[in-house]
């Protein structure tokens, strides 16, 4: 184990026993023991046992666990709004040696993270909702592109039921599809039971019906121009590049840039640096193994289907945008609560010994992420290289728990 400079840059709870159980569905890890419910207070908090958060023996845990097993990797750990990490946060490489312009990894290093971009799209509905006084039970068939025939079914489709997995909605794994997801057949099983199907479909329509909400109300104002331009399209294809700009733009004004995360105008779903868009061939890339010698795979441009997967952001800032979220600085208070008690925009809910610990991982493209939402602290772990078991919130959650002291 290398020696550990720490750092504290700027910018819950406690140790016990705890007995973890996990659930043949994705979105629920739950304890066989108490099941926290949220009030708007620190669910540790009313446990009512004093302890001391060690960040230290956190950040180290996070790095013995790593750096011997993936080819590199950066984690953020934010508490009360401080930053903690050891080192650069992180070891290995975003790019290894056998590359070109080879570069570590580390805490400020930017790498795809998959499925845990659902939850920047999550957070965004929450704010367009907001923002137009709208609720999450307001049906989705009308921010649809024009001339889209939704399905008796789809017209019954609400934001939650999008948001939270709970649609019945095929994928087709095509963008060009999507108009057959909203107009075609439908798992009527999900649908009528309203059971839980992780679907990428759901988050690449949320994408698209952003920009139609933005449009629609903003016309109610008087202000026609976006929805005219989406109206004027006269291809699929071109309706989704104009609405994924409308999309981007909003996210990087209303959540991003409401988070105080810096270069906020600049982060994309495809390779970028302070200065703008990058080569793939120079952004952080998906390893099949630590020590092989084999290509990375390059950061895929993910423009269109952002609303699902491919966000390009490093641990750092994710970590900042997971605590701007829960002090309330991007969306409501109720916002917030919403989606932790409906799980929208998480995987699912782990009771801890000393509260409710809210997650989302991605795994894909040789990469793996987690973030998880501790209460009192927020956890980015993203790592370019698939040999750890990081996308299980156990591993966090033990790690987080062993570094809880009275």
């Amino acid at each position: 184990m290398k020696n550990h400079l720490f750092k504290t840059v700027s910018c819950g709870l406690m140790l016990g026993a705890v007995l973890f159980s996990t659930s043949c569905k994705d979105q629920e890890i739950l304890s066989e023991n108490e099941k926290v419910e949220l009030d708007g207070s620190d669910e540790s908090a009313k446990l009512g046992v004093p302890t001391k958060f060690d960040e230290v023996a956190f950040a180290n845990r996070i790095e013995t666990y790593l750096e011997n097993k993936v080819a590199g990797f950066g984690y953020s750990i934010i508490k009360d709004g401080k930053e903690f990490y050891v080192n650069n946060g992180g070891d290995g490489y975003a790019r290894k040696k056998i590359e070109s312009n080879f570069e570590f990894h580390g805490a400020n290093a930017r790498q795809e993270i998959v499925a845990a971009t659902q939850y920047v799209t999550a957070v965004a509905v929450m704010r367009v909702l907001e923002k137009y006084n709208l609720t999450l039970g307001h049906t989705v068939h009308n921010y649809l592109p024009k001339g889209w025939v939704p399905s008796a079914s789809f017209k019954a489709l609400t934001f939650e039921r999008l948001l939270a997995h709970r649609t019945g909605l095929i994928d087709y794994a095509n963008l060009n599809d999507l108009e057959k997801t909203v107009e075609g057949p439908i798992n009527t099983t999900v649908f009528n039971e309203k059971a839980y199907q992780f679907s990428d479909a759901n988050y690449e329509l949320l994408a698209l019906i952003l920009p139609y909400v933005h449009a629609k109300e903003l016309a109610k104002q008087g202000d026609s121009g976006l929805l005219n331009t989406l109206n004027s399209q006269p291809t699929n294809s071109s309706v989704y590049y104009v609405a994924t700009t409308i999309y981007g733009n909003f996210v990087r004004t209303y959540v991003f840039g409401a988070a105080g995360l810096e270069h906020a105008d600049k982060i994309e779903w495809r390779a970028w640096s302070p200065t703008g868009p990058l080569s793939a061939e120079k952004a952080t890339k998906g390893y099949p193994s630590r020590s092989g010698s084999e290509p990375g795979l390059l950061k895929e441009d993910n423009l269109i289907n952002g609303g699902a997967t491919g966000l390009y952001i490093s641990a750092s800032q994710f970590a900042k945008l997971q605590y701007a979220v829960k002090t309330f600085k991007v969306i409501k208070m109720e916002s917030v609560f919403a989606m932790k008690n409906k799980l929208l925009g998480f995987d699912g809910k782990l009771n801890g010994s000393k509260g409710a610990y809210y997650w989302k991982t991605g795994n894909g493209k040789n990469c793996e992420t987690m973030v998880i939402d501790f209460g009192s602290v927020q956890v980015a772990v993203f790592a370019n290289s698939p040999e750890s078991e990081i996308s299980d919130p156990v591993v966090l959650a033990k790690m987080f728990e062993s570094s809880l002291h009275p």
